[in-house]
């Protein structure tokens, strides 16, 4: 039995995809004599805990890209670039999907190292959709006309409201070039372009319409959760994608994913998810946390162990394994493309704030039935308010 030298505690999600393959390495890393610990947070907990706070108790932290700038302003973490090293990192850059890695650096540092790749896609029941005789949409417009021959629905509870409305923005936007933050231009420091915004309003105004009436209340899974179990939602055009629900070896009804839907029908990408792994300021054993991160982060974990528990990983070889298509088909390889043109969040000190209560308003004002023109001056508001006041330096 191998000798237990250092021992770490890390902090994830509570999903399968975010907690089991992390635990799944954990038992491979005892053999290195590295133990660590895994607890595990709502997905609400993940979108808004502090990593300051997380950061007194675990050393390992999974966090979203958004969370970059208020991690940095608290100085709770320690760089990852110089703990994994450049060989290592020169590899992951060479692998990412989309912009995966480059969301996690801020101010010419790595401070998390993706683990996981996601973004915004759609997800169809193909039985559903083939029993009413129609084909997967491209376009908005095409979504809209879908609605009267097969059910629809989206992930539309507070942040994931705003998370669609920003990437349908994107969708119509003319100029969806990142700015020097990654952040697209149509997200300006004054907020959302006005037509953008305004166009992406209207579609979300009439996909709310038709949408299953519990839209409003769900996040992803939820939603995912009742698609594969129900036969009332055939298809949603933006929601963060989950590998697990195309898995035919877990569900009954498994899933198809594909691009988000566009003006045209053209591949536009939606918003950047996933998962990084950073390390706290306070963490002691920062060569074993290393060790660690390149085991977990690697090729042969990423395109082994870490998919085939349940992960969705963020090494470009796993998407693209004829192994892991078969493990996973209808997921990856139609949903690549769509993820390496996908878009990254602000990364201000206050985003997080602004993901939270913009969402609240948006949602609070949609279903009142507010005017497009005031709903978006209100939220445009909001993120000055929240998100310009302090800028990390």
């Amino acid at each position: 039995m191998t000798e237990i030298h250092t021992r770490l505690r890390g902090m994830a999600w509570s999903h399968r995809r975010g907690i089991e393959p992390l635990r799944a390495c954990a038992r491979l890393l005892e053999a290195q004599g590295i133990s660590i610990e895994w607890d595990a947070r709502s997905l609400q907990g993940f979108e808004e805990a502090t990593i300051l706070d997380l950061g007194k108790t675990y050393d390992l932290i999974a966090i979203d890209h958004p969370f970059m700038g208020q991690a940095f302003r608290d100085r709770a973490l320690v760089p990852v670039d110089e703990i994994v090293g450049a060989d290592f990192v020169d590899e992951l850059k060479a692998q990412s999907v989309g912009p995966s890695l480059e969301s996690y650096i801020w101010r010419n540092r790595l401070w998390a190292i993706p683990v996981d790749a996601a973004a915004q896609v759609a997800a169809f029941r193909a039985d559903l959709l083939a029993r009413a005789g129609v084909t997967v949409p491209t376009s908005w417009r095409e979504v809209l006309g879908l609605a009267g021959a097969a059910p629809v629905a989206l992930a539309a509870n507070p942040t994931h409201l705003l998370l669609a409305f920003a990437t349908i923005c994107h969708a119509v936007a003319r100029d969806r070039s990142p700015l020097a933050d990654l952040r697209p231009a149509w997200w300006a420091d004054d907020g959302f372009d006005r037509q953008a915004g305004l166009d992406a309003l209207a579609i979300l105004r009439a996909m709310m319409k038709v949408a299953h009436p519990a839209s409003w209340d769900y996040d992803p899974i939820m939603l995912f959760d009742h698609m594969a179990a129900h036969d009332d939602i055939a298809y949603t055009p933006v929601a963060f994608g989950y590998s697990n629900y195309a898995r035919p070896d877990e569900y009954a009804r498994p899933l198809g994913f594909v691009g988000v839907p566009s003006r045209d029908g053209e591949t536009t990408g939606g918003m950047l998810g996933g998962v990084g792994l950073c390390v706290s300021r306070h963490c002691k054993s920062l060569d074993e946390v290393g060790r660690a991160l390149r085991f977990i982060a690697g090729r042969d974990a990423q395109c082994g162990i870490y998919t085939e528990a349940g992960g969705q990983p963020a090494y470009r070889a796993a998407w693209t394994s004829p192994e892991i298509e078969a493990l996973c088909p209808n997921f990856f390889r139609p949903t690549l493309a769509s993820l390496d043109l996908s878009f990254v969040r602000p990364r201000l000190p206050d985003y997080p704030r602004f993901q939270r209560d913009g969402g609240e308003m948006l949602h609070r004002l949609l279903r009142r039935g507010d005017p497009d023109e005031a709903i978006l001056a209100e939220l445009n508001h909001c993120w000055r308010e929240l998100c310009l006041t302090t800028v990390p330096q």
